[in-house]
């Protein structure tokens, strides 16, 4: 199930990092934590298991999207209290969307910042969004980067390679992705496990290759932890087995979902491209 919060900064001019992801995805276990700090608890340090017993969240949401944001060096504006929206899905509805939904109406807020700078939003509105249609090919959009990497050696050491938008080996690690998140909410293996990942071709040409579609994020900047992530954003094409088509709309498609890595969208007619 897919929520979409409006939320209003309180101040006039309000500053968040321009690496949020972090924060942002600290501040919604803190409303989670609102209903059940146990669930909150479980969920950020164990969470579900997938079938070769790797930890996963099973939650994705947007990037926050700021009308008229305006970046200062290595942070992001928004002026005049504009409206903001973020996205929250899971296919999780009896421990994570209960509780998220409860814990937004018990805090009516939600603050994302650094040990730097905060900045604090009200939550002036929850609703629901229905399904989409899938059919045999769907044309999708991403409402966050996409990340997908995978351990191999290089100078004699394994080290994390991300692949990069055109790989062919980008194909199989989505679906392969996708199917374990299938199987890990549903506890049994899709009926149709027929999956191939395309991108929108003249969209990647037209931003320069793969190089115009990359994003490096940074994860717990600042710290002895800092991660950069090495990320993309086009619009693509899913063919086959819609139950995958539902798992990747429902809880992202790639890794790090729980830290607003690849929530993506159905374009409908007269959509084009990234939001």
């Amino acid at each position: 199930m897919r929520i979409r919060l409006a939320l209003r900064p309180q101040e006039k001019e309000t500053a968040i990092p321009i690496n949020y992801q972090y924060p942002l995805s600290a501040a919604i276990y803190k409303i989670l934590s609102s209903s059940s700090s146990e669930f909150s608890a479980w969920l950020h340090t164990r969470g579900y298991l997938t079938p070769d017993k790797k930890p996963i969240k099973l939650f994705v949401f947007s990037k926050l999207f700021i009308p008229g944001a305006r970046i200062k060096r290595n942070l992001l504006f928004a002026f005049n209290r504009p409206i903001c929206t973020l996205i929250v899905s899971s296919p999780m509805l009896e421990d994570f969307v209960q509780n998220f939904v409860i814990g937004l109406f018990a805090t009516q807020k939600i603050d994302i910042g650094s040990r730097h700078v905060v900045g604090r939003f009200v939550i002036e509105q929850v609703e629901t969004l229905p399904n989409p249609e899938f059919n045999e090919t769907t044309k999708f959009t991403c409402l966050s980067p996409i990340t997908v990497s995978t351990k191999k050696e290089k100078y004699g050491k394994l080290q994390e390679h991300y692949y990069r938008p055109s790989e062919p080996e980008l194909v199989e690690a989505i679906r392969h992705n996708l199917i374990s998140k299938y199987e890990t909410v549903y506890q049994k293996q899709p009926a149709d496990s027929r999956l191939e990942f395309k991108l929108d071709e003249e969209y990647r040409q037209n931003k320069g290759g793969d190089a115009g579609l990359s994003k490096l994020i940074i994860i717990k900047e600042g710290t002895s932890a800092e991660t950069k992530i090495k990320a993309f954003e086009c619009p693509f094409y899913l063919t086959g087995s819609r139950e995958l088509q539902q798992v990747a709309w429902d809880c992202g498609i790639g890794q790090r979902i729980s830290l607003g890595f690849g929530m993506v969208e159905v374009v409908r007619h007269g959509d084009y491209g990234n939001k």
